[in-house]
């Protein structure tokens, strides 16, 4: 995919880098919020050399891209034109600038001069590590949608990039959630659910799984588990978050899963602040209202197929 890269009106050109939005800043804080993303700023001027090195052989690094793409609202700033007053408050002397916000607009990190694209991904990487937003909630915070609880219609794409909708679904829906490929007690719930399908046609249901994971990664699942079922990748979370199922683990238990599981975990959802589903189980009637639900924090208790077999009726 290319990207449109303003580096100022005249420094424009196609790339598979770094996607720069024109927008202001403003607009660049409401669209980090609503995407849980941080705000990166390049200020530079048309006169700087290394502003220019940058633009040419850093920013339009496909690696540096995908980085900056996912975690970041991106904006390119003249210093001397729209830039002024963000120079000025933040007392930038030195070119090319790089301004690192939350999405309240605070100063998060600040760097300036010239970086290779393998020197800039760690100073992106360093960045995510600080400040990335999480969810206010831990794990003892989330309590699950509740029986009688609406659910709104929520869509995603498998790992063949194919997309669920639950509205377009005149069926009852087994909303079952995962925390990832890496899980063996996912991997085996899964197998386990593989007997519920004739008793799923006979009921005019449809079970669907909600896995955080990237399409790669899902293939994964499907591999290790062999199953049939439709799995979803819940990018964002917004599924998770629809069912308030969603949790950040403590720093102990994400230090762990980093050290021990690497890029399965960090690389494999749509951002590094490490959050996670909480394996739940819900059974939606055909208006998408939740009828039995089975919500349990300790991730190796699952519902039963029994249970889930006696409440399709």
């Amino acid at each position: 995919m290319s990207f449109l890269i303003a580096i100022g009106i005249s420094l424009h050109a196609q790339s598979t880098g770094i996607s720069f939005q024109k927008i202001d800043l403003e607009a660049a804080k409401k669209v980090a919020a609503k995407e849980n993303k941080l705000i990166f700023i390049d200020l530079f001027t048309t006169w700087c050399g290394p502003c220019k090195l940058m633009a040419k052989n850093t920013f339009t690094d496909s690696r540096v891209g995908e980085m900056f793409n996912k975690n970041f609202v991106n904006l390119a700033i003249d210093a001397e034109k729209e830039g002024l007053s963000l120079a000025k408050e933040f007392k930038v002397v030195n070119y090319p600038s790089f301004l690192f916000l939350d999405p309240k607009g605070k100063l998060v990190q600040y760097d300036f001069g010239y970086y290779n694209a393998e020197q800039f991904l760690g100073v992106g990487a360093a960045v995510i590590e600080k400040k990335m937003p999480q969810s206010g909630k831990t794990l003892d915070q989330v309590k699950g949608k509740m029986i009688g609880d609406k659910i709104g219609n929520f869509s995603a794409k498998d790992h063949l990039g194919n997309t669920f909708s639950s509205s377009a679904e005149n069926k009852k829906l087994v909303v079952v959630f995962i925390r990832g490929q890496w899980c063996p007690y996912c991997n085996k719930y899964i197998e386990t659910l593989q007997n519920l399908a004739p008793e799923l046609k006979s009921k005019n249901a449809k079970l669907v799984i909600i896995s955080p994971e990237k399409p790669e990664f899902i293939e994964k699942t499907i591999s290790k588990t062999k199953t049939d079922y439709t799995v979803l990748y819940d990018e964002g979370y917004k599924i998770a978050e629809a069912f308030d199922v969603l949790y950040t683990p403590d720093s102990e238990t994400l230090n762990l899963y980093n050290s021990k599981l690497k890029e399965d975990f960090a690389d494999s959802r749509s951002d590094h602040s490490g959050r996670l589903p909480v394996s739940a189980t819900f059974i939606l009637n055909e208006d998408k209202e939740i009828k039995w639900r089975h919500f349990d924090t300790d991730y190796k208790k699952r519902a039963s197929v029994e249970d889930i077999v006696k409440n399709l009726n």
